[in-house]
């Protein structure tokens, strides 16, 4: 039998040696890398050169916020990290948005391993410029806050779009019938922004459950025999309708959600390496979303113990 102690000595071990070996940016490079295809179709070659219209970018864009959602869900774990990182219920790590969406500053913050925010104003009362310090870090758990958020929102935006482009079976590649016109072929290759569609049967009061931007649908004509019963086949979820997803995709959209996923995943990680440990000159650092896209602002405290994990409640 492992004592407890032993235990969370090992699972610290583990916590290290998987972000020491991992890049939250991977999935981010991949988008880069769909929106360059989508933008460039001749490349796809002869085989879809008139209607290659590949939005799995999407689901990508949609999968990165899972990532996140799981790595929030058991980072905190004193011992366990290990078995939940490699095996965890896509079902759960889907709800837990729930949980993220309602959470304050302060518990997000504490998701992402951040002590309480007047724990680190207490370490930086000795700074240089010590209320320009903490005003700082306050505003970086306002701003950490309100990424998280938006996050989520995306997620609630595409997360049925998501599922349809992970299984593929309801995509409406011609959900008017017949192939795209040249004029809207030649539009497309224009750019990279573009409707979703999926085909759906899911019961209208579900529907009437979901965020806004998920109940835009569009029934066509059944014909004359479905017609005369539609409320019924409508209601025993026998008619196939189209749903949509709101405005249209604007792919570099999604590139830069899915950098500030990869930028929420980096901070993670470097707040929870950072519990219980001081370096070469004594200090503990943890990191906050800067004002910028592509700023950190870390946060440097001199304690006499360090932080840990226990701390943070």
């Amino acid at each position: 039998m492992i004592d407890p102690a032993t235990r969370r000595s090992i699972n610290e071990a583990e916590v290290r040696r998987y972000f020491n070996s991992w890049d939250p940016g991977w999935r981010w490079v991949l988008i880069l890398g769909l929106r360059d295809m989508r933008a460039n179709l001749d490349r796809l070659g002869q085989l879809a050169r008139d209607e290659a219209a590949d939005d799995s970018w999407i689901d990508e864009g949609a999968q990165h916020c899972e990532d996140l959602f799981a790595l929030l869900s058991f980072l905190r774990d004193p011992v366990a990290f290990a078995r939940r990182m490699g095996s965890y219920a896509a079902g759960k790590v889907v709800a837990f948005k729930d949980t993220l969406k309602v959470d304050t500053d302060a518990a997000i913050a504490k998701r992402f391993c951040l002590p309480l925010a007047e724990v680190l104003a207490a370490e930086l009362s000795g700074a240089s410029d010590p209320e320009a310090a903490i005003a700082a870090t306050h505003d970086g758990y306002a701003r950490l806050g309100a990424l998280v958020r938006r996050v989520v929102d995306f997620y609630e935006t595409y997360e049925f779009f998501h599922v349809q482009y992970k299984h593929g079976l309801k995509l409406p590649f011609r959900p008017f019938g017949g192939p795209p016109r040249g004029d809207t072929i030649a539009e497309r290759k224009t750019n990279v922004v573009g409707p979703l569609f999926a085909l759906s049967n899911e019961a209208l009061s579900k529907l009437l459950k979901r965020p806004p931007s998920q109940q835009a649908i569009m029934f066509t004509d059944p014909g004359p025999d479905a017609r005369a019963h539609l409320a019924e086949l409508v209601e025993n979820r026998d008619l196939l309708r189209i749903q949509m997803a709101g405005p249209p995709v604007d792919l570099n959209e999604v590139a830069e959600l899915s950098r500030s996923v990869a930028r929420l995943l980096r901070i993670a990680a470097a707040n929870r390496v950072a519990l219980g440990e001081l370096d070469g000159d004594g200090r503990q650092i943890f990191q906050l979303p800067g004002v910028e896209i592509r700023e950190t602002l870390n946060i440097t405290i001199e304690p006499s113990a360090p932080i840990a994990l226990k701390d943070l409640g």
